[in-house]
């Protein structure tokens, strides 16, 4: 005689199964999206390498290699444990422990990959503003402690269960941890290095100082990068959930690369038209600045609006975006190559901003109803002083990291390297060696072309 089933226990058990089923397929989205993310860094490194010049290709290229390594490094050794780490945390920084990735369940491999693309980017995007005129040493430095230190201790704020900002201030994807920090990081270090040589002139006919245009050798691969970073930012902001198993979870999901792709498609329709009423020309850097402007001010509350609100982030975002590129350009004398502070830092305020008046409650819970929906106004308080907290805090470390570089002789590179281009004094070569060859081709051919025409 077979023992009677007890149908309670059946029920469990098939729960059970339900739940480790879900729990899979979380892991394996999160995993997928930290590797799609990883992909930015070739978005990053494509967009540079075709808006500076090149003669210093080679170098760009190689800082980019080196981000994702020395960040890597840097936060295996101390960032995930300053970030997550439990020994010694407190409402201001994580653990204490060095190398905590090794003391952590196997579950925490996945989520120390996932935040490492994080603090990767935060690294990369300070290199954009000071490209063609920084040291490679100086490079390697700034990753380490942007990845390994100043950014982890900002999204201990805001991710951690101890820190202040948590449960106060909504930054869904990082448009303020990631963003923000990382804009005004690219800010400082822009303004301690100085302007490439020529960027700015003095103008007899206009009687003030104006900037010169340094064009790119390479839209090509300008644009190809601008568009592999478009692709990352969907799962950039539609991983940051950490889940997608359930209903609500892949409808959230769907929600962010929704609104992901709206804010960059209207930010960069935004600044194509700007920039044609402007120059006379549709060029393409407005446009990139507009896509990616518009994309970077989704991030804070990409999970938590709507499409209409994410339309109008989208071309807020681009706005400020380019406001910003015209501020450094025409008043404060900033010489960013890539944009990259006002691409992160004006269009990373925004989106933090934005959300305070357009969460909706249903997505971002009751804690945070956005002001449209009836919330309180303290929701945009805290969201200001959050702003204010990864600010001064970037601002007060990046500029004693910078500021000691310089002061120690490593941060730039001297007149005569600017001027040859760093590929040759640091690398050992130009990234495109055949070009005096093709060059003294196109000269023989014009020749030619003239003798006969004569």
């Amino acid at each position: 005689m077979t023992d009677a089933i007890d149908p309670a226990m059946e029920i469990a058990d098939l729960k059970a199964q339900i739940d480790d089923l879900y729990a899979s397929i979380d892991i394996f989205f999160v995993l997928t999206m930290g590797i799609v993310c990883f992909l930015m860094q070739a978005g990053f490194g494509l967009l540079e390498v075709g808006s500076i010049r090149a003669k210093n290709a080679s170098n760009i290229m190689l800082k980019n290699m080196m981000d994702a390594s020395v960040s890597a490094v840097a936060y295996y050794l101390i960032g995930y444990s300053i970030a997550y780490g439990t020994d010694g945390s407190n409402s201001f920084i994580g653990g204490t422990s060095l190398m905590a990735l090794n003391t952590l369940s196997p579950v925490d491999y996945i989520y120390w990959f996932f935040n490492y693309v994080f603090a990767g980017t935060t690294a990369t995007i300070v290199s954009g503003a000071v490209c063609e005129r920084c040291q490679f040493k100086a490079y390697l430095i700034y990753s380490f402690a942007l990845a390994g230190f100043i950014y982890p201790v900002c999204s201990h704020w805001i991710w951690d269960s101890s820190g202040f900002l948590n449960g106060k201030v909504y930054d869904f994807a990082g448009g303020g941890a990631v963003h923000m920090v990382g804009g005004v990081a690219a800010a400082v270090g822009a303004y301690i290095l100085g302007p490439r040589k020529g960027k700015f002139i003095y103008s007899e006919e206009k009687g003030k100082k104006v900037p010169v245009e340094i064009p790119g050798h390479n839209a090509t691969l300008a644009v190809l990068g601008t568009l592999i970073l478009w692709f990352g930012f969907f799962a950039f902001n539609g991983g940051s959930s950490y889940t997608i198993a359930g209903e609500a979870q892949y409808l959230a999901t769907g929600r962010a690369v929704v609104v992901t792709t709206l804010g960059g498609a209207f930010g960069g329709m935004l600044t194509m038209f700007w920039g044609y009423f402007a120059t006379g020309a549709w060029d393409i850097a407005w446009v990139i600045n507009g896509l990616l402007g518009g994309m970077v001010a989704t991030c804070s509350g990409a999970n938590a609006q709507e499409a209409w609100a994410a339309v109008i982030v989208g071309l807020l975002g681009a706005a400020v975006t380019q406001s910003q590129v015209l501020l450094f350009e025409h008043v404060l004398f900033i010489d960013d190559p890539l944009n990259a502070s006002a691409v992160h830092l004006g269009a990373g305020a925004v989106g933090m901003i934005w959300v305070a008046f357009c969460a909706n409650p249903e997505y971002a819970g009751e804690d945070f109803t956005g002001i449209f929906y009836g919330g309180s106004w303290s929701f945009l308080g805290w969201q200001i002083v959050g702003m204010i907290a990864y600010s001064s805090w970037t601002m007060l470390t990046s500029g004693l990291l910078f500021g000691g570089m310089n002061y120690m002789g490593w941060f730039r590179i001297s007149d005569e390297e600017e001027e040859v281009g760093i590929d040759i004094t640091e690398h050992g070569g130009k990234a495109y060696p055949l070009d005096d060859e093709w060059m003294s081709k196109a000269s023989v051919e014009e020749e030619s072309v003239e003798k006969v025409a004569a």
